[in-house]
């Protein structure tokens, strides 16, 4: 049996650029909540609201689906409401939400999303936001598409077999 308990638990507090509005929103305090926050974001002055929630994967089903780190977050994002910013407005949020999270977990190495495999919406957004498509997962209770975004220094190393240390 795995344990988590000695894994990071909560998830970082991102700070925004001022491009940006992020406000927390106030959920019951439960365990299961304490591994996650949810974030309302909008554009500075007004504009189409998004709805992203962070977890930390050990404590999300996606820890059945690929061997995570401890920090690995897993990231929701909601644009099911028709105010909800379109293709244009949601992968810039994204680069600049995924940034955040990096910058305040230096431990952090991926983020990864997993819409619905029927959700061809958020999978354009996520790719247009510098995730990529790794593969697909059945969780208990929904077929998904996994896609994952490392930070730049990490994403820079090659994995070519001619550029490993011999």
């Amino acid at each position: 049996m795995i344990t988590f308990s000695g894994l990071a638990r909560t998830p970082p507090e991102p700070v925004l650029n001022a491009d940006w509005e992020l406000r927390p929103i106030d959920e019951p305090a439960t365990a299961s909540l304490q591994a996650a926050r949810t974030y309302s974001v909008t554009p500075a002055g007004g504009g189409p609201t998004a709805l992203l929630r962070v977890h930390r994967v050990p404590h999300h089903p996606l820890h059945a689906c690929y061997p995570f780190g401890a920090h690995d977050l897993a990231l929701g994002l909601d644009l099911s409401d028709p105010g909800a910013p379109g293709e244009a407005l949601a992968p810039k949020l994204l680069r600049a939400f995924v940034s955040a999270l990096f910058a305040a977990d230096s431990e952090c190495r991926r983020i990864v999303a997993a819409p619905d495999e029927s959700d061809t919406a958020t999978q354009v957004v996520l790719e247009a936001g510098g995730f990529l498509r790794v593969t697909e997962a059945d969780l208990p209770d929904a077929s998904v598409v996994l896609y994952a975004v490392e930070p730049p220094d990490i994403a820079r190393i090659s994995t070519a077999l001619d550029d490993m240390p011999h």
